[in-house]
């Protein structure tokens, strides 16, 4: 089960994410280079320079439900508001690196359900995960991070139950799911990231909440995969995002909340005209672009128009098959189309469609960050035609995907000297291994091993300590008419092996990776503690022990972005629990100024221009990646 199982409730408001930027262009993490005037809002792209990272839902409510695959109207829960955690900090959303910006985590979010009386229906722990399917939504306006819009998946975790008797729907809701566990799905779009509007760092969020079981997916549904395919994934085409969806006996469940295109932030879905869900008769070998009436069959239209639809269900449509024998007959091993009717004799056009065969694939968790000698599990799926695909063969290698680059644009202004060098990913190859292929089990189910290095990467990027490596997959049976999706690939971030020494010192231990982070988070010198000050410092060193113990899990940790080796926060609460002669920690004395570690420099490609306000956020990393793709066709090299 899943969050598109009956019963569920959805629900719509607004998140804020207050994310820090000046981490986004890897060249300031160098501290030879690093200069004070890159903390000032709008210098070198950094728009929210003071950023806390906190992601957190605000002014959200129960819009919606479903209950034995009908819609819910008097059920009490309706109007009920989603909240944040009562007793903690709120979530964190964070890159998993510099280089890597498209795999941003929500860590430490609590999701609590509140009565009228402000009683807590339930409460749980939503599991880290990143966001999928990005893409361009947002049709007007400078190509910037605002257009763009993605969608989370999830599970809650530890979910906690309150007196829930008076709704029917919540009361069914919990006896369907796992005990301490739900399923969870929010899409988030329209983002404000100028800092003259009153919603700046927030945006729209509607998602849904549904039943979760154990041995099921947790951030994807094992079921119908429409992906939006083109040359260009932010502007798919067809302008429709990709969407997924299940079938349950003769009911046909699509999540469309991420998928209709909006004119502007706050303008509603855009009118496209008459929208239709189809399965077709016949099993194409490729992505099609039109198909003739006569081989498509009727599922019926999606009523994303209908005033309130999209606030009432976020995008979840439900459509019974009981009624249609020819389509219920089709749908089991033929591809669901949306098209576009063409007002006459003329053939639909198709907006979006199955991959051919209905094959998909896809790895569960795809962020990870490894210590050396780490060994983690990677977890793969595979169906066809939304049914677990057994016996299947699944090739792993090694890909870049939209990891390298500065991610700030060429030019930083005041200019370092010496500049910092943009580093290289994936280098050496044996940071990391893996297979080279896995096998599903009768359940469409596939695990392998993630295993780092025991001596961990070295130092390949220089004044970084970790490297980032990318994992490709696809099924070795994928036909060439196969829809891919760009954004479909593991990422991880191996850390350096740090051997904590036995007396650390603040110069020869500490100071280096505490004036790293001072200068990339500048709100911690200004409200909190200079990190970059041993008496500061010192003076904090109860709470900062106290967060530089704590688990990635909670909001409270420290660093905020979870790229601290376990050798590194070792050394720093040895030190923090040290003593010297006057019983504080050590000092120790200054170290001889050296040139910073070189890094391995990427291979210049030319860069699209970017405008100020596309700078240091992900459209920057999408521009890139298309200059380097581009630079690759035209040198014949398509693989980018």
């Amino acid at each position: 089960m899943s969050y598109l199982d009956s019963p569920r409730l959805h629900f719509a408001g607004w998140f804020q994410a207050d994310v820090s930027t000046i981490n986004n262009d890897v060249r300031f993490y160098q501290n030879a280079s690093f200069v004070p005037a890159y903390q000032q809002l709008n210098q070198n792209g950094s728009w929210n320079p003071e950023g806390t990272g906190v992601f957190r839902f605000v002014d959200c409510a129960v819009t919606g439900a479903v209950r034995n695959g009908q819609p819910v109207t008097a059920d009490p829960l309706l109007g009920y508001t989603l909240q944040n955690a009562s007793h903690r900090a709120p979530g964190k959303l964070v890159d998993l690196d510099p280089q890597q910006q498209m795999v941003s985590q929500i860590w430490g979010l609590q999701v609590r359900l509140l009565n009228v009386n402000s009683d807590s229906c339930f409460e749980g722990d939503f599991a880290p995960v990143a966001f999928v399917n990005l893409w361009q939504r947002q049709q007007t306006g400078v190509r910037r991070d605002q257009l763009l819009s993605a969608c989370y998946q999830s599970v809650l975790e530890h979910v906690e139950w309150g007196d829930v008797s008076d709704s029917p729907l919540l009361t069914a809701l919990k006896a369907t799911s796992a005990k301490g566990m739900l399923s969870i799905q929010f899409n988030v779009y329209g983002y404000g990231r100028d800092s003259t509007i009153p919603r700046y760092t927030m945006g729209h969020v509607a998602g849904t909440i549904g039943p979760y079981l154990s041995g099921e997916p947790k951030h994807f549904v094992l079921g119908r995969q429409l992906i939006a395919s083109g040359s260009n994934f932010t502007q798919p085409d067809g302008g429709l995002g990709s969407l997924q969806g299940l079938q349950i006996e003769n009911v046909l469940t699509l999540d469309f909340g991420n998928t209709f295109p909006i004119e502007s932030a706050n303008s509603g879905l855009k009118d496209l005209g008459e929208i239709q869900l189809g399965v077709l008769s016949t099993s194409p070998g490729a992505i099609l672009s039109t198909v003739p009436p006569e081989q498509f069959v009727l599922i019926g239209p999606v009523p994303y128009q209908t005033p309130n639809w999209y606030q009432t269900t976020a995008g979840v449509q439900s459509f019974d098959l009981s009624a249609n024998p020819r389509a219920l007959q089709l749908v089991a091993n033929h591809p669901l189309v949306l098209v576009a009717p063409s007002g006459g004799t003329g053939n639909l056009r198709v907006l979006l469609q199955e991959s051919v065969g209905g094959l998909y694939v896809r790895a569960d968790n795809f962020v990870y960050r490894l210590n050396a000698g780490d060994r983690q599990p990677l977890e793969f799926y595979a169906s066809s035609f939304g049914t677990p695909l057994a016996g299947a063969v699944v090739n792993l290698g090694s890909t870049q995907g939209l990891m390298g680059g500065s991610g700030g644009g060429p030019t930083i202004s005041p200019a370092p000297t010496p500049p910092a060098a943009i580093p290289n990913v994936g280098t050496p190859a044996d940071g990391i291994s893996y297979a080279a292929s896995v096998t599903t089990n009768d359940r469409g189910y596939a695990s392998t091993p993630i295993c780092a290095n025991p001596n961990g990467p070295g130092t390949p990027r220089g004044y970084i300590a970790h490297q980032l490596y990318g994992i490709g997959y696809q099924l070795a049976s994928q036909p060439a008419g196969y829809a891919a999706n760009p954004l479909n690939y593991v990422s991880i971030l191996a850390f350096t092996k740090k051997v904590p020494p036995t007396a650390p010192t603040w110069y020869a231990d500490i100071q280096p990776l505490f004036t790293q982070y001072g200068n990339l988070y500048p709100i911690m010198g200004r409200y909190v503690v200079d990190l970059a000050d041993y008496g500061s410092v010192v003076s904090r060193r109860r709470i900062l022990t106290l967060v530089f113990s704590l688990p990635p899990e909670d909001p409270n940790h420290m660093p905020v972005t979870r790229d601290l080796s376990e050798g590194d926060r070792a050394t720093i609460l040895n030190w923090l629990s040290a003593a010297g002669p006057d019983g504080l920690p050590p000092l120790g004395e200054p170290a001889e100024s050296t040139s910073p570690a070189p890094a391995t420099e990427v291979d210049s490609a030319p860069l699209t221009p970017l405008l100020p306000e596309q700078a240091a956020g992900k459209t920057a990393v999408i521009l890139q990646y298309e200059s380097r793709r581009n630079a690759c066709r035209v040198a014949g090299n398509d693989t980018h």
